[in-house]
């Protein structure tokens, strides 16, 4: 029964390492979106999205959980917390709690690189990155890309480069991950993830 929770587990663990921000200490301006997560047409979670903007800096939180039965019960949470000053993101931290075990993944920027320690399952990167980096996919929640900007992946300390599929369309390629992010109007309304077996779907809620 173990190895049949490995696929489903592992997709969930793509899907929101790529998806996902920072809770600010101080006072400032918040902004909270919320999504349903879809999968096969079914609501399996929710996501929440924050932004708080101070004067320090911007800070963007993302919690998501999913529960399901797939031959046994399949459990995902994410918690993420990224900070950006003077636009340039300078930490970030993902937890990750499921069936498959409990994962942290660390991105700090020190002097004149990125400090890598990324984990998660059957993954892990070390590898510094020597360039400033002003984007990442929790940003993507709040604010729509440009082709060709350069995002940081949370959860895996890795780089991707924004592409225009169509108008309000854009795919970032992560660590063989396809994520589409639809807007409309200039607001996130979904992000559809492709894999071989379903594609999961975050869809923004309108209460």
């Amino acid at each position: 029964m173990f190895s049949n929770l490995t696929k489903p587990v592992s997709l969930l663990l793509v899907v929101f390492s790529l998806l996902l921000g920072n809770a600010s200490n101080g006072y400032g301006q918040t902004k909270t979106n919320n999504y349903d997560i879809v999968l096969a047409g079914f609501t399996i979670g929710s996501m929440q999205a924050d932004k708080v903007t101070s004067a320090a800096g911007e800070d963007y939180q993302i919690h998501s959980k999913v529960e399901f039965w797939f031959f046994g019960k399949i459990h995902v949470e994410f918690l993420q917390n990224v900070n950006f000053k003077n636009g340039q993101l300078m930490k970030a931290t993902t937890k990750s709690d499921s069936n498959r075990g409990n994962f942290v993944s660390t991105i700090t920027w020190t002097k004149d690189h990125y400090e890598i320690d990324a984990n998660s399952y059957k993954f892990h990167n070390e590898e510094d990155i020597k360039q400033a980096v002003y984007g990442t996919p929790a940003k993507l929640y709040f604010q729509e890309p440009k082709a060709g900007d350069v995002l940081m992946s949370e959860n895996f300390g890795m780089l991707t480069k924004v592409r225009e599929v169509e108008k309000g369309v854009y795919e970032i390629d992560v660590n063989g991950s396809m994520n589409r992010f639809h807007y409309v109007d200039g607001v996130l309304d979904k992000v559809i993830l492709e894999n071989n077996i379903k594609n999961y779907s975050i869809k923004r809620r309108v209460d």
